[in-house]
């Protein structure tokens, strides 16, 4: 382990070490998770760090470090400020457009949709079925008639100031947190102390003019595809941040020296090549999004065309997109270590601290799955049993938020969470006995309750084992 003040980012073997960042939405909570294991209990102290949208939001709380101390310090104020970011409120506004929609049924379904609708179904459910068609003379009438109460907010919201009609939401919470943190719990970032010599970052971006992939540098400079060859800049370093975090439709593009940009994931999700090109010998790739697209069994003859797009662009197409970004060329000598999820914990706007935490505490297990110094075989059973514990997690997060909504619980459900936290107990016990370690706390997902919003309702004991 480097000691406090040293600067150790080549590691032992002269390597230079990079963080690659994937982007995900709030999603990186499993990359804040793994961070904190390869810095804590590996000691890895990046000279490079490449990223994209959410994984750029990461980079910059991070590359503000430069010794093994200020990055565990770092580490730990990342942790803290993607809990914060559960406030969505405080994170992103709505248009003034969408905003004189609330409360309408446009306004609740929009809503619905970025939230609700964007959370994984269950581990090992299908993906929720589109809402059904509305069928029949007396269902049409009121569909209409509910649309039709929303038609005057409709009209205010264009004789309003209207902000921008091309996105849903804006950044604006998030970049003044960014520059002074405030009431929102996250921390600002400097951007003096991304600069200093000692770290190279880059920030995927796309210019929309120009049509081409760039990256915001430590410095505020934009620098072509290859990651080196100067464009544009100097730039406000967190103004390259938000324009990486910039969903195309969802927030909208930051203008920056000359050109519009927006999110760099639509072009290179998982920079590898930007790192190499940086002269990283020694790459950890951490990732935010499952690689592997869980089979759909719909039929898609009879899908709408909306749902067929989708599936074919934000599924199909993105995940061969990943393939692509984590496998380019390798010079001899260059190591990519991938820290991936299989199982997809959160949505990409989550809102439920319970399930962020659970995805963080899955990403700093996977990172000991995977740097564990085992044969392949333990590796191999050390990474099932993690998915494990992480699927009967989740399915008792989901479990119980359905009894704090209740606000009781019957027999059934104490009997059902009893049966799912022996599950997480008996696979947290079978990673210990492969010799993998767990968090701290980790009795704590079997002995009490997942995270939740209020207190605990009524029926449950102390100890779910003994429900």
């Amino acid at each position: 382990m480097a000691e406090d003040g040293e600067n150790d980012a080549a590691g032992s073997d002269g390597a230079t070490t990079a963080f690659v960042l994937a982007g995900g939405g709030t999603k990186g909570a499993f990359e804040a998770g793994a961070i904190r294991y390869l810095v804590d209990e590996e000691a890895v102290i990046p000279g490079v760090i490449t990223a994209t949208s959410a994984g750029s939001i990461c980079a910059a709380v991070l590359a503000q470090a430069r010794t093994h101390r200020e990055l565990v310090e770092r580490a730990r104020e990342l942790h803290d400020d993607l809990l914060a970011m559960t406030h969505t409120d405080l994170l992103f506004g709505k248009q003034p457009w969408l905003r004189a929609l609330e409360g309408t049924p446009i306004g609740r379904a929009v809503d619905g949709f970025v939230i609700d609708r964007t959370r994984p179904p269950l581990p090992g459910e299908p993906p929720p079925a589109p809402p059904a068609a509305v069928t029949g003379w007396r269902r049409r009438l009121e569909a209409a008639a509910r649309l039709g109460r929303s038609f005057p907010h409709v009209l205010r919201a264009r004789r309003g100031p209207k902000g921008q009609f091309g996105s849903l939401f804006t950044l604006e919470p998030l970049a003044e947190a960014l520059r002074g943190g405030g009431s929102s719990g996250i921390r600002p970032v400097d951007p003096a102390l991304i600069g200093r010599p000692g770290l190279e970052l880059r920030m995927a971006v796309a210019a929309l003019g120009d049509g081409v992939l760039r990256y915001v540098t430590q410095d505020g400079n934009i620098v072509a595809s290859d990651a080196v060859t100067h464009v544009a800049g100097p730039v406000d370093v967190l103004e390259g941040v938000l324009a990486s975090a910039s969903v195309p439709m969802l927030f909208p593009p930051r203008p920056l020296a000359g050109d519009v940009y927006a999110d760099g994931g639509v072009a290179n999700n998982i920079p590898v090549d930007a790192a190499v090109r940086l002269g990283a010998t020694r790459i950890f790739a951490v990732l935010a999004v499952p690689l592997a697209q869980p089979r759909d069994t719909r039929d898609y003859t009879k899908a709408s065309g909306a749902t067929v797009f989708l599936r074919a662009t934000a599924g199909v197409a993105f995940a061969e997109r990943q393939l692509a970004n984590l496998n380019p060329p390798l010079p001899a000598g260059t190591t990519v270590t991938v820290i991936d999820p299989v199982v997809d914990v959160v949505g990409p706007f989550e809102v439920s601290q319970g399930l962020m935490l659970l995805d963080m505490d899955y990403g700093w297990m996977r990172a000991a799955d995977v740097l564990a110094d085992v044969d392949d075989d333990t590796r191999r059973q050390a990474v099932a049993a993690t998915d494990e514990v992480v699927v009967a997690r989740t399915r008792a997060w989901h479990h119980e938020e359905a009894v704090w909504l209740a606000g009781s619980a019957s027999p059934g459900d104490r009997r059902a969470l009893r049966d799912l936290k022996a599950r997480v107990r008996d696979a947290v016990n079978d990673r210990k006995g492969l010799g993998l370690p767990t968090p701290t706390g980790a009795e704590q997902w079997w002995s009490g309750y997942e995270a939740h919003t209020g207190p605990a309702p009524g029926g449950l004991p102390p100890d779910p084992l003994a429900g």
